[in-house]
């Protein structure tokens, strides 16, 4: 099993191949929150503060709709050493206080925090820091580290061969969901579930996510599985699998 301590996850294409399972404690811890399964869910959002222009993804207004379709632009640069992705994020947490958090090692250029809905946030941010000596120091410094009781994971946003903390393994958990990364611009949620439903697998539902102001695909998704071994199949059969012409880069998700 993979864990996200080697994989990151961008709104860019990813094209090197990820090392591990993400957990929304996110499989970066055994904590979590149980969020049901539904045949269908909730409109996610991207709560973003600040917008510097950064050589990750396309800079986002302050509160950027999570739906379906548009492509984005291919010619992003492929690895970024200024990212984060930090996980485990508690329920409560806002953008800014990532930011303060953040900005104790460097300037943050930019904070995007995944929201499950107006009120509560999926326990996933990214964090674009001003300089990649910046960025590595706020992942030294925060790697494991509790906030409001939780103890985030934090790692580059991409795919990188060596990473600073050694690699993770945790199981994943109810709701049994796959992080799905460097999508095709012109995926849509019903090629996901067609997709991964071709493994014999039950699809509970599946979804593309889109910045808007410009509209614009961030290059990953999610897909819910009926069970954990569907899920842990689903893992093991698809992983690296050519996906419209990209190779898929899947992570486990303990959604909080």
């Amino acid at each position: 099993m993979l864990s996200i301590d080697d994989l990151v996850l961008t709104a860019q294409p990813l094209q090197k191949p990820l090392h591990s399972i993400l957990s929304f404690s996110s499989s970066f811890s055994p904590l979590s929150h149980a969020l049901p399964l539904r045949a269908t869910r909730r409109i996610n959002l991207f709560h973003v503060s600040a917008s510097a222009q950064t050589q990750s993804p396309p800079p986002a207004s302050p509160s950027t709709a999570v739906t379906v379709d548009t492509p984005q632009n291919d010619e992003e640069e492929e690895f970024s050493r200024t990212r984060l992705i930090a996980q485990n994020i508690p329920w409560t947490c806002t953008a800014q206080d990532i930011r303060s958090l953040f900005e104790k090692y460097g300037t943050v250029l930019d904070v995007e925090l995944s929201m499950h809905n107006k009120t509560r946030n999926r326990g996933l941010a990214f964090i674009s820091m001003g300089s990649p000596e910046e960025a590595l120091a706020a992942l030294s410094n925060l790697e494991s580290y509790e906030l409001e009781g939780r103890a985030i994971k934090v790692n580059y946003a991409n795919p990188q061969k060596k990473k600073p903390s050694s690699p993770i393994q945790h199981k994943p958990v109810t709701p049994y969901n796959l992080f799905i990364a460097n999508l095709p611009y012109q995926a849509r949620a019903k090629d996901l579930r067609e997709f991964f439903s071709s493994g014999n697998c039950n699809v509970v539902s599946a979804e593309v996510i889109f910045h808007e102001n410009p509209r614009r695909s961030s290059g990953y998704g999610f897909v819910s599985f009926g069970s954990k071994e569907e899920a842990d199949t689903a893992l093991s059969s698809f992983q690296g699998q050519m996906f419209m012409g990209r190779p898929l880069q899947l992570l486990v998700v303990e959604d909080l």
